[in-house]
């Protein structure tokens, strides 16, 4: 008996620290055990139930399942396992599982039940339930994403494409009508081809419109951030809009607060784009009355400005439920009512995708029938804080700078040595100084050069940068490699298009002593020399005004039609009409640089094609074909990434724009009596008597060249070539003129004066 005793002690103590609860019911319904477990999850005690029945606390509201489970078992109708059931103690649902059996003690029959609240198990199924399907919905949704990512990035490449591949055809139509337009004389004709150069032009600002869409979404769109003077960027807004207006009989007016700082650093270009599809759609949207463009700014931290730019016009406006539409793609509002007017719909759309790109937004507001008001606000960098001055005062100064023309001093027995592979540079560089009368000596080549520098001394030297065989920092070094040679001390000063803040230092580092950016300013060419230059060679000039009245008799606006803004051109140079139609010539004459360069990227060479591009960019910017030139800007870039395709894609489409711009050129210097003509005039000879020259007369000038004497060989060609020379001899003394003229190539001229076949019979 002790061993059964012990035996019941036993499980007593195992039944007492179970975690499962237990209890124990008599057949009768009578409680006779309750561990502590149960007690928990029951709410009881055994001091609670007592000598009580179980029927006395299973009556109690929320037991009814954990009830009937139980009195099955009792009344043997069936036992249950792990059945789940729900119990309510203090008002609070708890989740439990059963299972019963039968126990014999003493030969008594009793139910065992056992109970486990499996609430926070079943919790924590449910978060992971719940968990599982997150996670399956993320999957989709990632799946979904990409899928739809996948599908953006095929549109963008598919629109990318076609633009492309229509872009190709549609400059061969467009170069093609340009050829009849200059060659035909039927007015019929003539008509239907301005017709179809009007609609081409439509035709590629809608593709261009879908390749920026394209770039924008593939993310592929890039800020580039510069150094620039908002009253430039005024005038070249100002040059796009004013003809177009003018064209649909719509006043228009700008005004700028005078105090904006005069240098501002940030895109320029893409707030061009953002104000000018503004202005554009204004000028669509407006019948009848006018447009008003507003810039001021507001003062923000640490040398910020937000720059406020505001568009007014007295168009038609736009209804309040039309406003959600305003930036979504290809929409176009009051379709029925402007079906007539062209676009893609997607300019407002762009424009809000630059400003956000550039921390930017857009405030509209419009009344349907009267007309609108965008305001952008773009945040920029303050560089220089001295005020611009009011928009007026600015274009008076732009028509003053194209009247006048100052000499501040002259240094004839100063010498000065030019270098640079673009011969429109150099002719630039001359024009501008030729009022100085110094002596200027020139060279096309890192090469020529050095040559130069070891025969000669020079007072100052200006270095072109980018060039081909031996840029112009090689150049620099080699020179500081000689040894006993007349320039050692001679000051070099770079001529680069690098205006980014810190190219000034990097130059220095190099070697040079100053830089000048591209375009030249005039002004700043002639102080540059001076500070340079011994004050004992310069002689102060009083101020020369010309009355600049040939430049002003130019139909300016005729040639925006062009992309090309002869006012900013004559700012170039200095408002010297000659000069500038001088370089227009020149330019127009480069032309046959595009089979070189269509050469150059067959060969794959894109390091010389950027060279080429990137003195076609200065020569356009030099000539105000500013559209021209940012193009080449890109052609340059990418090249210089080693960005082979779009150089090849784009080609045809900078070709076209060049040829576009050309024909402006041409039709320019036609206006003014400048065009295609024989520059030197051939003099007819009088009874047929000629001036008979001879190799070594030749030889003798290739001598002066080959001795630096250049301006004297060419003193000595120009007096042969106004005699009445035999046909081939004037057309050989001609070509020697023109490689030393207008090429700056004295190679190129010794070669021909040393070409055997030249007349020898004496003179």
């Amino acid at each position: 008996m002790p061993e059964q005793w012990e035996h019941k002690d036993l499980y007593r103590e195992i039944v007492t620290n179970l975690l499962e609860g237990v209890m124990v019911i008599g057949m009768n319904g009578k409680i006779t055990m309750l561990n502590p477990a149960a007690e928990q999850i029951l709410g009881l005690s055994q001091e609670d139930i007592g000598n009580s029945f179980i029927n006395v606390f299973l009556t109690r509201e929320g037991t009814d399942d954990f009830s009937e489970a139980i009195l099955d078992t009792i009344y043997e109708k069936g036992k249950v396992s792990n059945l789940p059931v729900d119990y309510v103690l203090e008002g609070e649902t708890r989740n439990l599982s059963l299972t019963t059996s039968y126990i014999r003690n003493a030969g008594e029959k009793s139910v065992v039940v056992v109970m486990e609240d499996v609430t926070e198990l079943n919790e924590l199924r449910d978060a992971q339930t719940a968990l599982d399907k997150i996670r399956k919905l993320n999957q989709e949704y990632e799946k979904a994403k990409d899928e739809a990512v996948r599908a953006n990035e095929a549109k963008s490449l598919f629109l990318s494409n076609m633009s492309h591949e229509i872009r190709t055809p549609i400059n061969a139509v467009l170069g093609m009508n340009e050829m009849i337009l200059r060659e035909c004389a039927d007015k019929q004709i003539l008509s239907y081809a301005a017709n179809i150069r009007s609609s081409g032009k439509t035709l590629l600002f809608l593709i261009n419109d879908i390749l920026d869409m394209s770039k924008i979404e593939s993310g592929k769109m890039e800020i580039v951030r510069v150094e620039y003077e908002p009253e430039n960027m005024m005038m070249d807004l100002w040059n796009v809009i004013f003809l177009r207006a003018q064209e649909k009989g719509l006043s228009i007016r700008f005004s700028l607060d005078e105090t904006l700082p005069r240098v501002l650093y940030g895109d320029d270009v893409r707030i061009k784009q953002i104000v000018t599809n503004l202005l554009t759609n204004a000028v669509k949207y407006t019948p009848q009355g006018g447009i008003e463009m507003t810039a001021a700014y507001e003062r923000a931290e640490d040398g910020m400005i937000r720059l406020i730019i505001s568009v007014k016009d007295t168009g038609m406006g736009i209804r309040k439920e039309d406003m959600g539409k305003l930036f979504e793609s290809f929409q176009r509002l009051d379709e029925e009512k402007n079906r007539n007017i062209e676009g893609t719909g997607l300019g407002m759309n762009i424009t809000m995708s630059l400003l956000k790109l550039m921390d930017g937004d857009m405030k509209v507001e419009s009344e349907y029938g009267k007309g609108s008001v965008f305001t952008v606000t773009i945040p920029q960098r303050i560089v220089c804080d001295e005020p611009t001055g009011d928009f007026e005062s600015i274009r008076k100064r732009r028509e003053e700078t194209l009247s006048k023309k100052q000499q501040s001093f002259e240094a004839p027995e100063a010498r000065v040595l030019v270098v640079d592979d673009n011969s429109m540079n150099l002719t630039v560089f001359q024009s501008l100084l030729k009022r100085t009368k110094m002596q200027i000596t020139t060279a096309d080549s890192g090469k020529r050069c050095l040559e130069l520098v070891k025969q000669e001394p020079y007072h100052i030297i200006f270095m072109d940068h980018m060039m081909p065989e031996m840029d112009g920092i090689e150049t620099l070094h080699e020179m500081q490699k000689l040894s006993d040679y007349p320039n050692a001390a001679t000051p070099v000063i770079v001529l680069t298009a690098n205006a980014l803040s810190g190219a000034r230092e990097g130059y220095l580092k190099e070697g040079f002593v100053d830089f000048l950016t591209k375009p030249i300013d005039g002004d700043l060419l002639e102080e540059t020399v001076q500070k340079y230059l011994p004050d004992t060679l310069v002689k102060r000039t009083e101020g020369e005004e010309e009355s600049g009245e040939e430049a002003l008799q130019i139909d300016q606006e005729k040639f925006l039609t062009y992309d090309i803004s002869v006012e900013n051109g004559l700012a170039f140079a200095k408002g010297d009409l000659d000069m500038y139609l001088e370089l227009a010539r020149l330019f127009v004459k480069d032309r046959g640089k595009q089979d070189v360069m269509r050469q150059l990227l067959e060969e794959e060479n894109l390091k010389d094609y950027a060279i080429l591009v990137h003195g076609l960019k200065g020569n356009a910017r030099t000539l105000g074909a500013d559209r021209l030139a940012d193009m080449a800007f890109e052609h340059e870039k990418e090249s210089k990434a080693g960005n082979a395709v779009y150089a090849d894609s784009h080609f045809e489409e900078l070709l076209g724009v060049w040829e576009h711009t050309l024909t402006g050129f041409e039709k320019l210097l036609n206006d003014c009596g400048k065009g295609e003509t024989d520059q030197y005039g051939a003099v007819a000879a009088g009874d047929g008597e000629t001036v008979k020259l001879s190799e070594s007369d030749l030889e003798t000038v290739a001598l002066l060249l080959d001795d630096f004497e250049t301006q004297k060989a060419i003193e000595q060609l120009k007096d042969w070539i106004q005699k009445p020379l035999e046909q081939p001899m004037y057309e050989r003394i001609k070509n020697v003129l023109t490689a030393l003229e207008d090429e700056f190539d004295e190679d190129k001229a010794i070669e021909l004066l040393r070409e055997k076949g030249g007349e020898d019979n004496g003179h």
